[in-house]
């Protein structure tokens, strides 16, 4: 009996060793939990979004909270509090991640610094109810005031489908600057031999657009603040000219095969491949011109007007809205985004100006194609060539050589298919090749101080 009680009693001893080391582990531990604050701005704005990572092994996370004080005046965010599910667990949470969207301005905090303190506590009873806490600090400037923007170019008469440019002063080195139009955003560059608060932004109306619902210049400062000024403009429209074309079976069974060899989602009638082609493909190939158009020089490349197919005849316009028939009936319908000129088959095609070569190679209903970079956003491109002579990578000269005339992709005879691009918006060659429209839109926006 005695030895029962003696072996019961070590039993018991044991397990309460064992409860100690438990309780001693998970709930009497002094270890704080680890704390992690992703990147800080050197400024906080109107917005800034804090997020924080904590981690704790042992006890859980008890809470996490955030505040910022100015002064005698203590802003609180929201904090995070986790539940003790039992009481031998803590919280259970070991590791959580946290983000609150600070508004300084709806806070009602003023310009000036700001102490951020940031407090993790875990779920030991080392500390009674309060756990232990790991504090982080960081003194940050709270900046409410949007940069100033002075409009300095004064002729902004754009067609639509054509180009522009615009010039602008900024109080301040912002993050991002640049023209809204519509919906879309065409970046600024600080102006090439400027001064350094001085910004360029080349822009476009695209084809289909008479009145956009907004012509804004933007500018959004290192801490997030943002300016949008107007500037004086005047859209001037252009109606499209309407053109019908006539599809046959000759051209589909000559041309239909090529793009089901080197697209197996194209497949079917030679009819039914071309209306896919015509829509598809080339929605998706304009994407891709977009896209290679999205990074640009910050210089000026161009010198002077650009160039054109010489001794060709013109064949087709910007913007023109094809109507295609087959056997009489409608079947689809598009827009020329480009020109087109016909010489002898296989002429020389020149660079339209200097520029450096961001794509060469097949594109498509484009067929062969060359896409060059003339900086601030503006390119050009030569499709349906036959032949390719320049590598992507290669800088240009005005005039040189850069391939030959045919009549791939989708092209029915041999011919050049010149376009334009202000950041991939297709724009009308035409205004590029009149070196008066260059100096009166552009140049002289440019030279604005």
């Amino acid at each position: 009996m005695g030895k029962f009680l003696g072996y019961t009693a070590l039993i018991l001893l044991a397990a309460l060793m064992v409860a100690g080391s438990f309780l001693g582990y998970f709930l009497l531990e002094g270890s704080p939990p680890e704390l992690h604050v992703a990147s800080l701005p050197e400024t906080i704005g109107r917005e800034y979004v804090l997020t924080v990572s904590v981690r704790d092994t042992r006890s859980g996370i008890s809470s996490i909270s955030a505040c910022l004080n100015q002064g005698d005046r203590v802003f609180e965010l929201d904090p995070k509090i986790y539940k003790v599910k039992e009481w031998w667990r803590g919280s259970g949470i070991k590791e959580d991640t946290v983000s609150w969207v600070i508004k300084p301005f709806t806070l009602g905090m003023t310009e000036g610094k700001a102490l951020l303190r940031i407090t993790a506590r875990d779920s030991s009873w080392r500390n009674t109810l309060t756990g232990n806490a790991q504090v982080w600090e960081a003194e940050i400037p709270i900046d409410l005031t949007p940069p100033r923007i002075a409009v300095k170019s004064t002729v902004h008469n754009i067609r639509t489908g054509g180009s522009g440019l615009v010039s602008y002063r900024i109080s301040e080195l912002p993050s991002r600057t640049g023209v809204l139009i519509g919906e879309r955003f065409f970046p600024a560059y600080p102006k090439p031999g400027g001064a350094e608060d001085m910004y360029v932004a080349m822009v476009a109306i695209p084809f289909n657009v008479t009145k956009p619902k907004r012509m804004l210049i933007e500018a959004v400062d290192r801490a997030g603040n943002i300016a949008r000024v107007g500037f004086p403009h005047m859209i001037l429209r252009k109606t499209p000219k309407v053109d019908t074309i006539n599809i046959n079976d000759h051209f589909l069974e000559q041309k239909m095969p090529d793009f089901m060899a080197r697209y197996s989602e194209f497949q079917g009638s030679p009819l039914e491949v071309f209306l896919k082609v015509n829509t598809e493909l080339r929605h998706r190939n304009n994407q891709e011109i977009e896209n290679y158009c999205k990074e640009s020089a910050a210089e000026i490349l161009w010198h002077g007007s650009f160039v054109c197919l010489p001794n060709s005849a013109f064949k087709a316009g910007f913007g023109e809205e094809r109507h295609y028939l087959y056997k009489g009936k409608k079947i689809g319908r598009s827009y020329h985004m480009g020109s087109d000129h016909a010489s002898f088959s296989h002429a020389s095609v020149p660079a339209g100006n200097t520029g450096l070569v961001v794509f060469a190679d097949y594109l498509g209903i484009y067929g062969n194609t060359i896409i060059m970079d003339h900086g601030l956003g503006l390119f050009s491109m030569y499709s349906h060539l036959s032949e390719i002579q320049v590598s992507k990578g290669d800088k240009v000269e005005r005039g040189d050589t850069i391939g030959t005339t045919g009549m791939t992709g989708l092209a029915g005879g041999d011919h050049l298919h010149f376009g334009m691009m202000v950041h991939g918006v297709f724009v009308n060659p035409i205004e590029w090749w009149d070196k008066k429209w260059i100096q009166d839109h552009i140049l002289t926006n440019l030279s604005v101080q």
